[in-house]
């Protein structure tokens, strides 16, 4: 409860940036405000201080937000700032301000003079301060932008934010540890590796992004988006980015090539990719029936993986189709990827013609391709064309893109291989890989088919019903 004849004061103290992190300037403000309350003999109730925290962010400012509070509740009858751009830099929040002190009966002094926001002229001088305060911040803000733009086309690196994945903390100069793991993962990705494979080999490797906390970190600190967020960023492959646009090169060492992180892009930004979903075993979606239907990952009465033909997906209903244990059917086509990588000359065996493609250019083709399919399909939602010209004009874009996959299935053979044929311990490095990887690269190598056993015929071989085919 109020005692009768005294003056409770709240003292606000904020500054924007704290670079030193002493609270050195807040500490300034208090050494002139408390000496302020105490010659007029003001009691005060607390000191609100918000330190490194600008109020023309957007951002909350939780000491300024209780002491409007305990204003509004009758806590307090005046508020003491150093001046009126430490309180509010917006008009828009001086006009809450001055509604609430108004009905609470609360007045604000400053010791650039006192306010009495309940006269027609102490709102107006209120309104001036802080009318020059929003006008100097948005200059300051312009002035920023323009510096930030001249700074990106001058090939400079922003280092006024969290450190990049892949450099160290100037920014510039790349992590071994972390560059290589980007680098990996880009090649992973042109190999037929998925994001979600990459972000379980970063949290293998004990990588966490920099922003975050120190202590223990999260079984995996790796998401789909972060990962995307790396791959796809252009300062990886070196290049100076404004809002978005790439406006030149930078300053700091390139992680990957320009034409590898636009292929990988290309992959990543591709509208018909899908994110796939989790891969549980080796073969399903990838093996063959000898129907032709596609083998589904699938428990066996038992309960142990098994392989089957995709029930959703025959179309022969009179035959027999495969159902059968999967691991010895993985072990079998692992024996035999192996035994051929392991072989001096595998990465002539899997030459590819013609291996200058020109991997971004094709990506590049096959948007425009898709980009213009849309376009005709909106016309033809408006009567611009006949549906006989959509589907002829349709029929032959998505000729055209198969052909540019094949292109590309072919240009990507070799980054599927990379590190594996004919080089160093390939068990070893074989069993390192995420399975979407072996996948992919069982995929390049040949087409597994598996037919059915039948009754009563259990001490077949592997060999006996399992085919595989050489692609090359």
């Amino acid at each position: 409860m109020k005692e009768a004849g005294l003056t409770r004061a709240g003292i606000y103290l904020r500054e924007s940036k704290d670079k030193a992190g002493d609270a050195h300037n807040v500490a300034d403000q208090l050494a002139v405000c408390k000496p302020y309350a105490t010659d007029r003999g003001w009691h005060v109730v607390d000191v609100f201080t918000d330190n490194d925290l600008s109020a023309y962010s957007g951002k909350r400012r939780p000491a300024f937000e209780s002491m409007m509070k305990l204003a509004d509740a009758g806590g307090i009858d005046v508020i003491i700032v150093r001046h009126m751009d430490r309180l509010v830099r917006r008009l828009a929040e001086l006009e809450d301000v001055i509604t609430r002190c108004e009905k609470a009966g609360v007045r604000i002094v400053t010791l650039a003079g006192s306010l009495d926001l309940s006269t027609p002229s102490g709102r107006l001088n209120g309104r001036l301060l802080a009318s020059v305060a929003q006008h100097e911040v948005e200059q300051k803000a312009e002035r920023q932008v323009s510096a930030n733009e001249q700074a990106a086309k001058r090939g400079q690196r922003r280092k006024g934010t969290p450190r990049p994945f892949g450099y160290q903390d100037d920014h510039v100069t790349p992590d071994p540890a972390e560059a290589a793991a980007v680098e990996s993962a880009c090649r992973m990705l042109l190999g037929g590796g998925t994001v979600s494979g990459i972000a379980r080999e970063w949290a293998r490797l004990g990588l966490r992004p920099p922003q975050a906390p120190y202590g223990p970190l999260p079984r995996n600190p790796w998401n789909r988006e972060s990962v995307r967020a790396i791959l796809t960023n252009p300062a990886i492959a070196g290049l100076s980015v404004y809002k978005g646009e790439v406006v030149g090169s930078g300053d700091w060492q390139p992680i990957v090539s320009e034409d590898m992180w636009r292929a990988v892009c290309g992959i990543l930004n591709d509208p018909a990719r899908k994110p796939p979903r989790g891969v549980r075993t080796l073969l399903g979606g990838l093996a063959r029936c000898k129907c032709g239907n596609v083998i589904s990952g699938s428990p066996t009465t038992l309960g142990a993986p098994g392989y089957r033909c995709q029930p959703s997906t025959r179309t022969d209903k009179t035959v027999t189709h495969v159902q059968t244990v999967a691991a010895p059917v993985d072990e079998f086509v692992e024996t035999a990827v192996l035994e051929i990588l392991s072989k001096p000359d595998a990465l002539a065996l899997f030459a590819v013609p013609g291996s200058d493609v020109d991997v971004t250019g094709l990506q590049a083709r096959k948007l425009a391709i898709r980009t213009r399919l849309d376009h005709l399909a909106a016309d033809y939602a408006e009567g611009l064309i006949e549906r006989s010209a959509l589907l002829t004009a349709t029929e032959r874009g998505r000729a055209e893109i198969a052909a540019i996959d094949a292109e590309l299935a072919e240009a990507g053979r070799g980054n599927v291989l990379d590190g594996l044929a004919g080089e160093g311990d390939v068990r070893a490095a074989w069993k390192a890989l995420d399975s979407s990887r072996k996948r992919a690269v069982i995929d390049a190598m040949m087409t597994v088919t598996l037919a059915p056993v039948g009754r009563g015929r259990r001490a077949l071989k592997v060999g006996d019903f399992v085919t595989l085919t050489p692609r090359f």
